[in-house]
């Protein structure tokens, strides 16, 4: 409640600030300012663990901040000059730019660190409107002006800053399946720094002298990192979110290659018309386009990847336990009938195959409903996981009907060991819906022959679980062999 508090003051005086007499302003202003101070103190303290790095960062560059505005007062105030610029205020300022563009960034990174596509459109949208506002607007004023080369390039480097920081937060802000009011303050405060930066160019004389109503942006936007830090949702900022569905349609496409034109076009088209331009700016966007649209080609493969990937595994796997599908365990079956066999006795078979149907499990399903059978299925399938080695395949057949496949070889040795797990565990009670329920498994063992085919070796295997089924009986194992 108390940031409520924070806020009306803090924008309160920040729109009252050109309603006090000339002489006073100062007070007002360090008030705002160094308020600022204490909130980011207080969103350092409620965040916790890393989260704490961006507010920490934030409360160390209004602290540079701050000392740089009370060195602008005593030169303007105290020693009656007409303006900072150039002083130690001046250098303190770049310094604290530097630091909240990376508090900014930190929050960027951890929060949209999945959405490396629509951080890479906003950027590159945030450089085409920097390029388009220099170009158009503010170099000729510049120029016309005369303002020294070193002055021009910390401004270009501000705005750049401050518009690279608004997209960013911009698509973290819409991306973001929840709306963070800390995050729609910092966007705030990027975009008043902006319009102070701007009008500041614009409305200053040939003397580089602001006037005093420029400083009303940056008031707003002191108090809009106050209120972000001191914001309950600060200490979420940094929470990593979910990855936003990134789908490049015609409309996006075209807008993004608008924004890869728009440099070279306007600076192209100023200098067909005899009009100043700036080759810094054409050297730099240029070089920042292609990382940025290479960082976008990378995204989208390895979404692709990802997407056939899973494309794979729903092909091969069930969707409800996750094991291996029907046509997995009969590819693995066949591969495995056509494979060199192992050294070993002649009788001695190198491939099982364990057909395992659950006992009991209709009554449960009805009773309890199909998500409970759902739930059974799925304990079922981690407990047969546990039964068998790493090298053997438990797959889920159909329904409740799981098929396990044991080359090795001794199989007869394998499957006794395997048989003797899964009577262990069959014992055991599963808890469904808060109630214990029992199952028994019927198993039909079939070992692999010469010239035994895949749906030979399945049919027998399946044969023998009917025979097995003739001795079923909940929390036990009915076992026969084909």
């Amino acid at each position: 409640m108390f940031y409520r508090w924070y806020a009306l003051a803090a924008f309160g005086l920040s729109a009252a600030y050109l309603a006090v007499p000339p002489g006073l302003r100062w007070i007002p202003f360090l008030l705002i300012t160094l308020a600022a101070i204490p909130a980011a103190l207080v969103g350092t303290r409620r965040s916790t663990g890393s989260g704490r790095i961006p507010w920490f960062v934030l409360l160390v560059a209004l602290v540079v901040y701050n000392v740089g505005n009370v060195l602008s007062v005593w030169y303007v105030y105290g020693q009656h000059r007409p303006t900072a610029d150039g002083t130690l205020a001046d250098l303190l300022f770049s310094v604290a730019n530097v630091l909240v563009f990376t508090a900014a960034m930190t929050i960027i990174v951890r929060r949209g660190r999945r959405d490396v596509g629509g951080m890479a459109d906003a950027a590159l949208t945030s450089l085409a409107v920097g390029g388009l506002l220099w170009d158009v607007v503010l170099l000729p004023h510049l120029s016309a002006e005369g303002m020294s080369q070193p002055r021009q390039m910390a401004l270009f480097v501000n705005i750049f800053i401050t518009l690279g920081t608004f997209g960013a937060l911009l698509r973290v802000a819409k991306a973001a399946p929840e709306r963070l009011a800390t995050i729609q303050l910092f966007s705030v405060a990027s975009v008043a720094t902006l319009i102070a930066n701007v009008a500041g160019a614009l409305a200053s004389d040939a003397g580089g002298v602001r006037p005093d109503w420029t400083n009303v942006p940056f008031l707003v936007a002191y108090a809009a990192l106050g209120t972000a830090a001191m914001h309950p949702s600060a200490a979420l900022a940094t929470r990593l979110t979910p990855a936003p569905k990134d789908d490049l349609t015609v409309g996006r496409l075209t807008f993004l290659g608008a924004m890869m034109a728009l440099i070279p076009l306007v600076g192209g088209g100023r200098a067909l018309f005899g009009l100043p331009t700036d080759g810094v700016l054409l050297a730099i966007g240029s070089v920042l386009v292609v990382p940025l649209v290479m960082v976008r080609i990378a995204a989208l493969s390895a979404e692709r990847r990802l997407a056939e990937q899973a494309l794979r595994r729903m092909a091969a796997h069930d969707s409800l336990t996750g094991l291996p599908n029907r046509a997995a365990c009969l590819e693995r079956i066949t591969t495995a009938l056509t494979a060199p066999q192992s050294d070993g006795p002649d009788d001695t078979p190198w491939l099982a195959v364990l057909f395992c149907d659950l006992d009991g499990f209709k009554p449960v399903n009805d009773r309890l409903g199909h998500a409970a059978g759902d739930q059974l299925l799925t304990a079922v399938a981690q407990r047969l996981r546990g039964c068998v080695r790493d090298t053997d395949l438990v797959s889920r057949f159909g329904g409740d009907e799981f098929v396990i496949v044991c080359q090795a070889t001794d199989s007869r040795a394998a499957v006794n060991a395997v048989c003797e797990r899964i009577r262990t565990m069959v014992r055991q009670p599963i808890t469904i819906e808060g109630q214990t329920v029992q199952i028994g498994i019927s198993v039909g063992v079939a070992f692999a022959e010469p010239g035994s085919t895949t749906d030979g070796l399945i049919g027998r295997a399946d044969l023998a679980m009917y025979e097995a089924k003739k001795s079923k009986s909940l929390g036990n194992l009915s076992l026969a062999a084909a």
